[in-house]
């Protein structure tokens, strides 16, 4: 069966506009939408705090994935990203050389939210830039925002649950 990863993507989208611009909730619970072999469809949200909770998730959702025989699934959550040199990069490109690097550490960082959808094979990243209003820091609309570059596509465990 192919999966609409687009429309998986445009539900995400939907989702966080409901969220943050029509109900003007403070923020976005990290959430995952998760599709069996059956069609059948499964909506967890799963809170975090730290990276080890990060790591945490990562693993109880990818082990429940596979006990839902999940086929495709789209994440959506809050995130901060900032433009990094490539010589910033350690070896192995999987992270930053100088964890202050990092976006959270930046000031010239930026508030998106970002999701992904992902099959076994295929995975579809989008990102939408948070528009708040200047005097009460509310958020008034969320902005899609292209990668840096037409063919990048982000990396890391989100995308690789399935795998």
């Amino acid at each position: 069966m192919k999966m609409p990863l687009d429309s998986l993507l445009e539900l995400a989208g939907k989702h966080a506009r409901t969220v943050l611009v029509d109900i003007k909730m403070r923020g976005l619970m990290p959430t995952w939408l998760l599709i069996n072999q059956t069609g059948n469809v499964m909506i967890v949200g799963t809170p975090w705090e730290d990276d080890a909770d990060k790591e945490r998730v990562h693993k109880h959702m990818r082990s429940h994935m596979r006990k839902l025989g999940v086929i495709a699934y789209s994440f959506i959550t809050e995130a901060w990203t900032a433009s990094v040199d490539i010589d910033e990069i350690d070896a192995t490109g999987q992270g930053l050389k100088d964890p202050m690097r990092r976006p959270v550490h930046r000031g010239d960082r930026q508030e998106v939210v970002i999701a992904c959808a992902s099959t076994a094979t295929e995975t579809h990243w989008r990102q939408w830039r948070i528009v708040r209003e200047p005097t009460t820091e509310i958020i008034v609309d969320l902005k899609l925002k292209a990668f840096p570059e037409s063919d990048y596509q982000p990396q890391g465990w989100l995308a690789d649950m399935l795998k």
